[in-house]
């Protein structure tokens, strides 16, 4: 997550929240039980190795005594590490520190199957999904960057519920696909963005995701600099290759349960209809490529696409932990509002570096360390981490299996500790 933090000793959910450790336990299953954060704070003081108390952000969020750090995202009921196995007697202090930027580019489905109002739903899906990101977007951290790209679209041009011929399925070229680029002040651009259209038209999901993938590596995004995601999020099952031909299991409007295709294959003669799921790992899996994960939500109408979705969370590297299915699927009982939980996870909560930026560098760069949920990580082996520039650090690196964890899970919080004997 791209916080400002001061990183003590024994405060701070710097990287993550989890239920428990700084926030509450009502969460969405699946995200590992991470709790709502706080916003920065603006005051923190420092706190010795052994300390028993400091000063609380002053932004939302901030709780007094230790477990609460300046420019960091702690929730209320923050839990200070009883001990930091090998630090204990040092008399470390913290460090201040900053996490590299994240990038985030909402790919959303405005299929014209977006116009139905689920049972339990108290508006329709379309309705449903603006309502749900403006919440999300404007509670997430000010630094996490947003951009928007919504399929199909055709530019200038609407796209009706009855549309016929390629109009149904298109997905402009390059930079045209961006609605609004990914940037720091995207929010309220991304609102408007959305309230000016409406859904129509089929799903063309592997080629919204080819879009996405330009726009990171040959389009404005390649200039990002910071981690890269993609939030996908649709409630059918992706079509609109017309190269395809398919029998009725695996024809959309069949999965749909479509009245006048019951007993006949509505694909016949019409593979722009076929379950396009292969083309949308290969999209996703070519994003990943890149270092760009993907999240999958589902919202009511894909529960017959169960399979796929989970298929395409798995390939995109942020599968949810622990859960039913490795997609957020948003069921129709949860209306609304467990849209807006599952976006708000996501947005607010989901999203990790491996990179500490250091506001200066420490004076005594062998009197280091960082532990990671309570734990003193090495800084040699398999699992640690590293300077930027050994001989002039601006920033820590946690490498390897550490990494991938944190990328593909977040931790409930990193300590950065000075003035300890390295450990390695």
């Amino acid at each position: 997550m791209a916080l400002r933090f001061l990183a003590p000793v024994l405060a701070s959910c710097a990287l993550g929240l989890v239920a428990g450790a700084c926030g509450n336990e009502s969460e969405p299953q699946g995200l590992r039980s991470r709790g709502s954060g706080g916003s920065a704070g603006t005051h923190g003081s420092v706190i010795p190795l052994g300390g028993s108390s400091g000063t609380g952000g002053s932004g939302s969020g901030g709780t007094s005594g230790t477990g609460a750090a300046q420019g960091g995202a702690a929730g209320e009921g923050s839990d200070a590490c009883d001990t930091l196995v090998g630090l204990d007697e040092c008399g470390g202090t913290r460090v201040e520190a900053t996490l590299a930027p994240v990038n985030l580019l909402l790919v959303v489905d405005k299929s014209g199957s977006m116009t139905d109002q689920p049972q339990g739903f108290s508006l329709d899906k379309w309705s449903a999904m603006k309502q749900a990101l403006g919440a999300a977007l404007s509670s997430a951290p000010a630094s996490v960057r947003f951009g928007l790209l919504t399929y199909p679209d055709a530019g200038t041009s609407s796209i009706p519920l009855d549309c016929e011929g390629e109009l149904c399925c298109a997905v402009p070229e390059g930079g045209d696909a961006i609605n609004v680029a990914v940037g720091r002040e995207s929010v309220e651009a991304i609102a408007s963005a959305l309230s000016e259209t409406s859904p129509g038209g089929g799903t063309p999901t592997a080629a919204a995701l080819e879009r996405a993938l330009a726009y990171f590596t040959e389009g404005e995004g390649r200039e990002l600099d910071g981690d890269r995601y993609v939030l996908l999020a649709t409630d059918g099952g992706p079509n609109c290759n017309a190269r395809l031909s398919c029998d009725a299991s695996s024809c959309t409007p069949n999965l749909d349960g479509t009245p006048q295709c019951a007993g006949v294959n509505c694909c016949e003669g019409a593979g722009e209809f076929c379950l396009d799921d292969e083309a949308v790992i290969a999209a996703i899996e070519a994003l990943r490529t890149e270092g760009i994960f993907t999240f999958v939500v589902g919202i009511p109408g894909t529960e017959n696409y169960t399979p796929s979705l989970d298929a395409f969370a798995r390939a995109g590297g942020v599968p949810r932990d622990g859960a039913e299915h490795d997609y957020f699927a948003v069921s129709a009982a949860s209306g609304v509002s467990g849209l807006t939980g599952v976006l708000k996870s996501i947005t607010t909560e989901l999203l990790r570096s491996c990179e500490i930026a250091l506001t200066e560098p420490p004076a005594q760069p062998s009197l280091v360390n960082v532990a990671i949920d309570c734990e003193v990580l090495p800084k040699e082996g398999e699992s640690g981490w590293q300077y930027d520039d050994p001989e002039a650090p601006a920033s820590l690196v946690i490498r390897g299996p550490a990494c991938d964890d944190i990328k593909a899970y977040g931790a409930r919080r990193v300590d950065v500790v000075y003035g300890c004997t390295t450990i390695r």
